[in-house]
């Protein structure tokens, strides 16, 4: 139903959703990424994380009291892959005093999270990976999948802040990779703040899979170009700038925060 294009040969080349959005945001931030820069872990990605975790323990287990969510905090953080302990010490949070803010924050995530209606769930932490020729494999990990009474799948992405402007693009990419992988495109794919309860999202169709497959084909080939030459491609400002590795040494991306004030 959905057809990749061909791209240029080259080195193995796993593509992210956060890659493919990163690209649209700022190409040479995306070659960054492929080149080992990638931004610093931080409390609030942590945080992120952290409710991830905590919201998927719910929809696959039950809702949580509160008098146990510190203790499941912690053993989501000790659970046994070690992505949030690695965290711990780099940020400073081991003490009890900096992880106590950081689980009250989750905390109230939590609670506004539980407000909304489970039905139709089926799964969450959802990883989806298909490799579409070329040594080129399309990634992503959807936080959960819903289906109505005729067992239709829709995607829903949990966030943990307010930002819901271009989110259309990712949520598109997890479309065409469901898509890819199961033969059939999702019915819905939206994104949820749950700090605000705000939704937007799209209705999939085969014309714009098609169509984002590609600007990520276009996307594997200019980075594949860049990152075997060694050149540098186009630097784009705007409010990812502030997270950016590469903004030492970036005029665009100075110039980007003297706007926003920072």
């Amino acid at each position: 139903m959905i057809h990749f294009p061909q791209t240029a040969p080259g080195e193995p080349l796993p593509v992210s959703a956060t890659l493919f959005v990163t690209y649209r945001a700022c190409p040479q931030q995306a070659l960054g990424r492929l080149r080992g820069a990638y931004p610093e872990d931080s409390v609030a990605s942590f945080k992120g994380s952290l409710a991830h975790r905590i919201f998927a323990r719910h929809l696959t287990s039950g809702p949580i009291p509160d008098a146990d969510l510190p203790q499941v905090c912690r053993e989501e953080i000790g659970a046994p892959d070690g992505h949030l302990n690695m965290k711990l010490a780099a940020l400073d949070l081991s003490r009890p005093s900096r992880l106590a803010p950081v689980l009250a924050e989750v905390g109230d995530l939590y609670a506004r999270f539980k407000r909304f209606p489970s039905d139709g769930f089926r799964s969450a932490e959802v990883n989806l990976e298909v490799n579409v020729g070329g040594d080129v494999t399309l990634r992503g990990r959807v936080d959960a999948i819903f289906e109505d009474q005729d067992g239709r799948a829709s995607i829903v992405d949990w966030k943990t802040g307010s930002w819901l402007e271009d989110v259309e693009p990712q949520l598109a990419f997890y479309s065409l990779v469901w898509a890819l992988e199961h033969g059939v495109l999702p019915i819905g794919a939206e994104a949820v703040s749950v700090q605000t309860g705000e939704r937007t999202g799209i209705t999939p169709t085969v014309d714009q899979a098609d169509r984002t497959a590609r600007e990520v084909a276009a996307m594997v080939d200019t980075l594949r170009a860049a990152f075997s030459t060694g050149e540098d491609l186009e630097r784009r400002a705007g409010p990812h700038c502030r997270w950016c590795p590469l903004l030492e040494g970036c005029t665009e991306g100075a110039a980007a925060m003297e706007i926003l004030g920072e």
